[in-house]
């Protein structure tokens, strides 16, 4: 299994010995093959992206993964909103998000997952992607992830392995268990955020020669690939990582420029 780390210059010093020490018991037991880094300057990571941003797109890329998008967001209301669950289900795509251009931090950001999944569709094993503010929470469940990855990992799933700070929309159908791993089907894999997620290399270039533009933030991005190829998913309803930077371990890198 391999890793991908995503940072930037900037924080790298700051993210990267924290992230690197956690790793490195799992590096130890043979669990991680290869541990990569995506660390470079945005003049740099442009340079090496041949994908085209695209703003006019927005409205057309919004409406392919709609339905996905109002899923997340009524997600995040209690069973008992059912008042405001029914105004949500009423809302227009226009109006949750109207057309914008992208902020200095999404390019970059952007720029970096479209680099890791390239990365992935060359390599010759699956992989996990982590944002540089992705902490280890449960050392033993994330090596069982590790391990566990070597079997049953599949082609044409995308893996979801965030935490529950966005809330996942409930699955039609049961979870099922894999030792202490508990996954949730999904016949069109979802995108809460991409602080960590995982796939094949057939998955990788399935979803980079799709990857024509991007005119949304790579989050959402990716989430209008995975509803236009009707890609299945899997997310762990019990990540071993948690969110630093929204859990106040680390401060946020988020700096809308």
């Amino acid at each position: 299994m391999n890793i991908i780390i995503i940072t930037c210059p900037s924080l790298a010093l700051g993210r990267l010995s924290t992230q690197v020490a956690q790793m490195s018991p799992a590096v130890a037991a043979g669990l991680i093959s290869e541990l990569h880094i995506i660390c470079m300057d945005d003049s740099e990571a442009r340079r090496r992206v041949n994908t085209p941003y695209m703003p006019e797109k927005w409205g057309i890329d919004i409406a392919i993964g709609w339905e996905n998008f109002m899923g997340n967001i009524i997600a995040q209301f209690q069973p008992n909103d059912a008042s405001m669950v029914d105004h949500l289900q009423t809302l227009t795509s226009e109006a949750c998000f109207p057309s914008r251009t992208l902020t200095s931090s999404e390019h970059s950001v952007a720029l970096r997952h479209i680099l890791a999944i390239e990365t992935i569709a060359r390599a010759n094993s699956p992989c996990i992607v982590i944002e540089d503010d992705a902490l280890v929470r449960d050392e033993s469940l994330f090596h069982e992830l590790l391990l566990g990855f070597r079997t049953f990992c599949k082609h044409r799933i995308f893996y979801d392995l965030t935490d529950g700070y966005i809330p996942t929309a409930k699955s039609a159908f049961k979870a099922f268990q894999i030792g202490r791993l508990r996954f949730c089907p999904r016949p069109v894999a979802a995108t809460r955020t991409l602080m960590a997620y995982a796939m094949s290399p057939y998955t990788a270039k399935i979803l980079f020669n799709s990857l024509t533009h991007y005119s949304l933030p790579i989050d959402m991005q990716i989430q209008v690939l995975l509803s236009r190829l009707y890609l299945p998913g899997l997310f762990l309803a019990n990540s071993p990582f948690i969110h630093g930077s929204k859990t106040n371990a680390m401060s946020s890198s988020v700096r809308q420029l």
